[in-house]
């Protein structure tokens, strides 16, 4: 009976929500409901009859339900009502009042071609020019990085040693720097030429601490990347969607780049926390302990890289998890003065993500292990536990559905989790017992010439696999002998199976297919006509062709003309000012692939200009184009089989 009562109340409640989505209330008292009845139950059937080891396994299965139940209680919270701000851009200044703007570049060890990028484009923002500085800050000691800063005319700032990581980077800066105002970015973090324009006018509120926006990304992650799959970035969802969702709730996270703070308040609570790994995320909320505002403005203003390889993601999300950590265990979101409730709830909502990846791996252990030994977690008879368990599991089916945007669904959620979870496990427990661990900067710009298989990455799922394999046909031996009743096994090997399926999808994505240089290219959206000159022995000017570029790196460009060009032909392609030399290294019938040969600062400032403009996420590019561009791969690859037979 009550499953009949609770899944029609759900598909009413449901309905009601379709109809007009100002209903969505009852949907989520529904649910909170169902929840509740759910959690309250599963605490009766705890097996307190069938043995110690079955009871201690029982409790564990249950605190790690209760945790899912309070995220999940927590997911609505944070994201039931919609963040809106009054858009302000620099009109709320007369210009000679405008802020003075401060903007820092942290780096360690990334590439300078990497850093050009950056370093010109934060040059070209539209914003006064007697009114904002571009520093360098080089935890690297690098004299060609202090040449190429001397060239695009950028300050240089290093330190003798790197005490205190990325926090301890930006505290030496703040020594030098004289701006009402610092933007931080990070070395992969491109601006848009307007990010200045759309984000200092919200300074104008006195109150206002930071303004933070998203990491975007032009590259694709190793999901897009390895699986071929047109999907959101896999950070989308938290950069995006979540966010903004903690923006309602006054908790923006600070990420650690592409964020504009107020100088005086930076100085008030004693520069940025050394005591953590991610400064980013204990800045942020002493800030907002203080009782200063925050805003997040949900646009693509800033183009990073996301980190391309298995390897490089764990190294990254290994940082987060270790530092996340640190951060709770130096400024615990429950007692720190200050927070509102609402905060309180976001902070600690986001430290239980990282725990949630030990929960997982409790969940993947259960059905093994009980397919296994055939020792029990719950106490319950099969009939009631279906009862109880699908109206659980169908309202937060229903419920991520509707809170959650298009950036993430409900089985991309568990792959995700399947990937990071035997990693990020070891991390927490590394963490928690105090282990040295190594700080790991995430390498972004690494350029792939063929496919490999990232074995080491995956060698818990493969223990995964093996294991939850083997439990299926254990269990069917343990059924045989009456050890495990038929319809148990079904569960739990419906429950492992599923487990299997993401773990299944971690290992296809662990094959690192071939990274291009070309991946960077900036697709352009406009007819962007202009002349092409042919030269002779790079010298004699041949004749004039009329050609359209069509797409745009800062190491080659992409265009189209009827003329016949061969490869290995020098050409000059006409910018918007200037004529920049090029090779033809690679021809489709209209469509040339040109690498741009010595170019001079001023021809360079040009092309990152273009490339600026035109840079977009990955996942926004037009599908339409994407299939071109695979349609002409597969048939150049037929025509080279053709020659070759």
């Amino acid at each position: 009976m009550y499953l009949i009562l609770s899944i029609t109340a759900l598909l009413i409640s449901f309905l009601a929500y379709k109809i007009n989505n100002k209903n969505v209330k009852l949907l989520i008292i529904v649910d909170i409901i169902i929840s509740t009845i759910y959690i309250l139950w599963r605490g009766t059937v705890i097996p307190t009859n069938l043995g110690i080891v079955s009871f201690i396994l029982g409790l564990i299965l249950f605190v790690c339900e209760f945790i899912g139940f309070m995220n999940f209680m927590n997911f609505q919270f944070i994201f039931f009502g919609k963040y809106k701000i009054i858009r302000k851009d620099l009109s709320v200044y007369n210009l000679d009042e405008a802020p003075l703007v401060d903007v820092l570049i942290c780096t360690y060890n990334e590439s300078l071609q990497l850093l050009e990028k950056t370093i010109i484009a934060s040059t070209q923002m539209a914003y006064p020019k007697n009114k904002f500085k571009v520093y360098v800050c080089d935890d690297g000691r690098r004299d060609e990085l202090k040449a190429l800063c001397k060239k695009y005319g950028v300050n240089y700032i290093t330190r003798e040693d790197n005490k205190g990581a990325k926090a301890g980077n930006i505290n030496n800066a703040l020594k030098y720097i004289k701006g009402d105002l610092f933007l931080v970015l990070d070395a992969d973090m491109i601006p848009k030429k307007e990010f200045l324009q759309k984000t200092i006018g919200y300074f104008e509120d006195e109150n206002l601490a930071f303004v933070q926006t998203p990491q975007c990304y032009y590259n694709k992650d190793m999901y897009q990347s390895n699986l071929k799959k047109y999907i959101p970035n896999e950070q989308d969802f938290f950069m995006r969607d979540v966010q903004e969702a903690r923006a309602y709730r006054g908790a923006v996270l600070h990420v650690g780049t592409n964020a504009v703070f107020r100088r005086k308040f930076i100085d008030e609570i004693g520069g940025y926390p050394t005591c953590s790994i991610t400064e980013d995320m204990a800045v942020g909320m002493l800030l907002q302990a203080k009782g200063y505002d925050s805003i997040f403005i949900n646009k693509v203003l800033v183009l990073g890289l996301s980190a391309s390889t298995f390897g490089e993601l764990v190294k990254q999300r290994d940082r987060w998890c270790r530092g996340n950590i640190q951060v709770f265990k130096h400024y615990n979101p429950f007692i720190l003065k200050g927070l509102t409730p609402a905060q309180r709830i976001c902070y600690v909502d986001g430290v239980l993500y990282w725990f949630s990846n030990l929960i997982k791996m409790f969940y993947i252990i259960v059905p093994i292990l009980f397919l296994s030994t055939g020792i029990h977690f719950v106490e319950s008879g099969f009939a009631e536990l279906l009862n109880m368990t699908i109206p659980y599991i169908l309202v937060q089916i229903f419920i991520f559905r509707i809170l959650s945007p298009k950036s993430r669904r409900y089985m991309w959620t568990h792959y995700y989790e399947m990937a990071m979870a035997p990693h990020l496990s070891l991390s927490i427990i590394k963490e928690m017992f105090g282990f040295e661990v190594n700080f790991n900067v995430t390498s972004k710009d690494i350029e792939i010439d063929r496919g490999y298989y990232e074995y080491d990455v995956v060698k818990p799922h493969l223990l995964i696999l093996i294991l939850g394999l083997l439990s299926l046909f254990i269990g069917l031996k343990l059924v045989e002998k009456g050890y495990i009743i038929k319809y148990a096994y079904y569960l739990n090997a419906f429950l492992n199976i599923f487990n299997l399926i993401g773990i299944m999808r971690s290992l296809r994505v662990a094959y690192q297919v071939k990274v291009s240089e070309d991946e960077d290219r900036a697709s352009i959206d406009e007819k962007m006509e202009s002349n092409c000159i042919l030269l002779d022995h790079e010298e004699k000017h041949l004749s004039n062709i009329d050609v359209v570029i069509d797409s745009i790196s800062s190491k080659k460009i992409w265009i189209e003309t009827s003329q016949n060009l061969e490869i290995g032909s020098k050409v000059l392609i006409k910018l918007r000012k200037s004529y920049v030399k090029c090779e033809v290294l690679d021809k489709h019938r209209n469509n040339l692939e040109l690498k741009l040969l010595s170019l001079t600062k001023e021809q360079m400032e040009e092309v990152i200009e273009i490339y600026i403009q035109y840079l977009t996420p990955y996942h926004e590019i037009d599908k339409k184009q994407i299939f071109i561009e695979d349609k002409k791969k597969t048939f150049d690859n037929k025509s080279k089989v053709i020659k070759i037979a």
